[in-house]
Order: C-alpha cells, then sequence, then structure tokens
C-alpha cells in the first residue's frame, strides 16, 4: 500500500534507510499542505450545516437530544477545520524552511532569505492558530 502512495524504493538506496525516510518524510509534508485546505473547507461546511440542523431542531422541537447531537457534530467539525488549518500552515513552513535551505545551499543568499521569511510567515500562522485553540478549549 505504502509503495503505491510514496513510491517504491529502488535498488541505489537498497540500505539507505534515511533517504527513504526523508523522501517519505516530505511527500507526506507536501500532502498534507496541498490538502489541508480542503479538509478544512469541507469540515467547516460540515459544521456549518450542523449548526443550522441543530437550531432547526431546537426550534422544531424535534427534541433536545437531537438539537444536542448536532450541535456537538458542528463543535468538533468546527474544531477540525481549526486543526487542519494550522496543520496546513505548519506543513507550507516545513516547505518553504527545505526550500530556504537548498537555497542556502546552493548559494542562492537572497532566494534563501526569501524563503525564510515565507517559512517564518506560515508558522507564526501556525502558530497563532494553534494558540486560538488551545484558548476555545478552555
Amino acid at each position: 500500500m505504502f509503495d503505491s502512495i510514496f513510491g517504491k524504493k529502488t535498488s541505489h538506496a537498497t540500505g539507505n534507510y534515511g533517504k527513504k525516510d526523508e523522501s517519505v518524510f516530505h511527500k507526506g509534508v507536501k500532502f498534507i499542505a496541498e490538502k489541508a485546505g480542503s479538509v478544512a473547507d469541507v469540515a467547516s461546511t460540515v459544521g456549518d450545516i450542523a449548526g443550522v440542523g441543530a437550531g432547526i431542531a431546537a426550534a422544531t422541537g424535534i427534541g433536545a437530544p437531537v438539537a444536542a447531537g448536532l450541535t456537538a457534530i458542528a463543535g468538533g467539525a468546527k474544531g477540525l477545520a481549526a486543526g487542519a488549518r494550522v496543520a496546513g500552515s505548519a506543513a507550507r513552513g516545513t516547505l518553504a524552511a527545505e526550500t530556504a535551505i537548498d537555497k542556502a545551499r546552493s548559494g542562492d543568499i537572497m532566494g534563501a532569505v526569501q524563503a525564510g521569511k515565507s517559512a517564518g510567515a506560515q508558522f507564526a500562522g501556525a502558530r497563532s492558530g494553534a494558540k486560538a485553540i488551545q484558548r476555545n478549549k478552555k
């Protein structure tokens, strides 16, 4: 299963598990960076729909348990959306940091500085999102 997702280990890398691990890690980070926004959007929509459903259930007298269940689903979906946004921002920051390192190694100092600034901005966004989730948790 993992070979189809992340690619097979080539024969020239036999015994070099560090390179394989690094490749899997990079592909996983890239996948999260690309898909986290979509997950957040879907979860946010589910939260909105469940919230409206909870309001309708409460207003029509369907029952408190139904309204409470839909409210819980709405809260969970909103939490998932927030977590996905934080994960996506952190993953994009990691990719930008890798780019900065690659540019510095190749001698492109200005490119490394720009990529480093981008990484810092992404990590700052992830940090503020994580702090907001922590505040909401309390």
